[in-house]
């Protein structure tokens, strides 16, 4: 894979918009017509301990309040919520290629999501992929010149298990006599600061991944820096992964749902993918 031959700056800002906040790609969507966008904790509709915008079924949260702030969020980005697209989310490293026929699995129920799997990857246009965080790490792949998207449930079983690299090897196999330009977003999740685990954990990581001393802190894993790293080792250039900045669920559970902040009763926040149209010409001739 190759770096874009004039790379933009197509960092995550955060912003709020009618009470709503999360954190976006602003160049991507204005110029490719491609949305990329990771949601926080606020601006929902549900009531504690899942206040407030949480968009996940399974966490034992009301469904139509569910419902609500999926809708809150769609209607933010000109989005059907009955077309959302889900995964099992059971921290495989499966992959599932999404197509027409997938439309609205997992949009309306737990029950409808894709079985068996934790990253999705699609070309279709207007088919929003959305996959759902408490601390594990969401990655969002974006091929520009194909335009094909694919979002990342890593925990860290399936980071682990190199559910990144899988994704990203699902994504060149669309179009292999394409050499792929692809581009990474790392969204909120637990950080080295909060991620606390025991030696058994920390020996067998050690054992699968080289590099200790870039993410290994005593008896702390750093999960964002060894999703970075599969990221490049599958091929991304290093000046195409995109971050969010001061993140951290745990740190900042006032802003995110923390499965370990909040006692294992929380909500979920979104990692969402979807293309929207065809580029701005304009812009886009200018990458």
């Amino acid at each position: 894979m190759r770096p874009l031959q004039q790379p933009a700056n197509y960092d995550l800002t955060f912003e709020t918009v009618n009470g709503i906040s999360y954190y976006i790609s602003k160049h991507l969507l204005e110029g490719h017509g491609i949305l990329v966008t990771f949601t926080t904790r606020i601006g929902g509709v549900s009531r504690a301990p899942y206040s407030s915008l949480n968009l996940a079924f399974h966490v034992g949260d009301d469904p139509e309040l569910v419902l609500e702030n999926r809708e809150i969020v769609c209607n933010l980005f000109g989005l059907e919520p009955a077309r959302i697209v889900c995964a099992e989310q059971v921290h495989s490293n499966e992959v599932a290629i999404v197509t027409k026929r997938d439309i609205g699995k997992g949009a309306l129920s737990l029950g409808g999501t894709i079985k068996g799997v934790d990253a999705l990857v699609t070309d279709q246009r207007m088919i929003p992929l959305s996959l759902y965080f408490a601390d594990c790490v969401p990655v969002i792949l974006v091929e520009l010149q194909k335009r094909i998207v694919s979002v990342i449930h890593g925990g860290w079983r399936g980071i682990y298990g190199n559910i990144i690299g899988n994704a990203a090897k699902t994504v060149v196999s669309l179009w292999p006599e394409h050499p792929a330009e692809l581009l990474a977003f790392i969204g909120p999740s637990i950080g080295d600061c909060c991620f606390q685990v025991g030696e058994d954990l920390a020996r067998t990581f050690s054992k699968r991944f080289r590099n200790s001393e870039s993410w290994l802190h005593g008896d702390r894993i750093d999960l964002r820096e060894i999703a970075r790293m599969q990221l490049v080792e599958s091929g991304v250039p290093a000046p195409n992964i995109y971050a969010c900045e001061d993140c951290c669920t745990s740190c900042h559970n006032d802003s995110f749902f923390s499965y370990r902040a909040d006692g294992g009763t929380t909500g979920r926040q979104a990692a969402m993918a979807a293309i929207l149209r065809k580029p701005n010409s304009q812009v886009a001739n200018r990458q």
